[in-house]
């Protein structure tokens, strides 16, 4: 069963419908500081670091928007507008504005300094810092929203609750990027794959129960996004693990990485089985 049909406006006059300009200049502040602090000098900005050996709240939060090479500054820079421009699409297109608006705040906000706590629960002598972490958690929403943009826009069998396939695939994939190989590793793809096959089982059973029906209408660039945003969260591992930082001081990227995509993810999770948030409204 579909939600399109012949009467349904394109896509693009969708898209120029409903991204509005305050979002897209809210969204361009983030680069915006993270430039700005770049620009201070280095002494600035190594006092904005958070050392595990003396941690403080101040750079709990600060050391997360901090750079000090361009190559790191700029691949922060390009995967946030992928993974925060694409969840973004996804939830104005889905009528979840309001779920994106309060994930991106609290991300920006509320979860630096949880990243930098749990990190405490590693002890050495280390020093974190750049925004990793907080794009890792957009590419956690990405799979919550994933589901929800296709149940609004393509098909309406598919519930959100259908998230934790992506979410137990992402993870699956993850060990054998991230880790050498082990009983661990192997443990944990085995036991994530098994969970993602129960979901995408249970997707496949209520399409079946749906009687797939379907549409009459174009799915051009409808379809397209959906299939960007599969490939990107699926992809995330690929680009999020095994590069870690080479420097004995530095922060496990890998280990930031994975905290930040599973409370970017269960998080927004746990808020709409909750029903905190309703949708917007029209989708358009």
């Amino acid at each position: 069963m579909s939600l399109r049909s012949t009467d349904d406006p394109p896509f693009g006059a969708v898209v120029v419908d409903l991204v509005r300009v305050r979002d897209c200049l809210a969204l361009a502040a983030v680069p915006a500081a993270l430039l700005g602090i770049f620009l201070l000098p280095e002494s600035s900005r190594r006092s904005l670091t958070f050392l595990y050996a003396s941690p403080t709240l101040t750079t709990a939060f600060a050391a997360h928007f901090v750079h000090f090479r361009v190559t790191h500054l700029a691949s922060n820079l390009l995967g946030y507008g992928v993974f925060a421009g694409v969840a973004y699409l996804l939830a104005v297109l889905a009528g979840r504005r309001r779920l994106f608006g309060a994930a991106t705040g609290t991300f920006l906000l509320a979860l630096p300094p949880v990243l930098s706590a749990l990190n405490l629960a590693l002890p050495r002598r280390a020093v974190g810092y750049g925004f990793s972490g907080v794009n890792a958690a957009f590419a956690g929403l990405l799979a919550l929203l994933i589901p929800i943009y296709a149940r609004a826009r393509l098909a309406s069998w598919i519930e959100f609750r259908h998230a934790p396939a992506v979410f137990f695939v992402v993870i699956a994939i993850t060990p054998v990027v991230a880790l050498p190989p082990s009983t661990t590793s192997l443990g944990i793809t085995l036991t994530c794959g098994v969970l993602g096959t129960y979901y995408v089982h249970a997707l496949e059973t209520d399409r079946r129960r749906a009687g797939g029906v379907e549409t009459a209408g174009s799915t051009r660039g409808w379809l397209d996004l959906l299939v960007v945003a599969t490939l990107l969260c699926v992809g995330f591992p690929f680009v999020g693990f095994g590069a870690g930082a080479t420097g004995s001081a530095t922060v496990p990227n890998d280990y930031v990485h994975l905290l930040g995509f599973c409370l970017g993810f269960i998080g927004p999770y746990v808020c709409l089985v909750l029903e905190l948030f309703d949708t917007d409204g029209s989708t358009g």
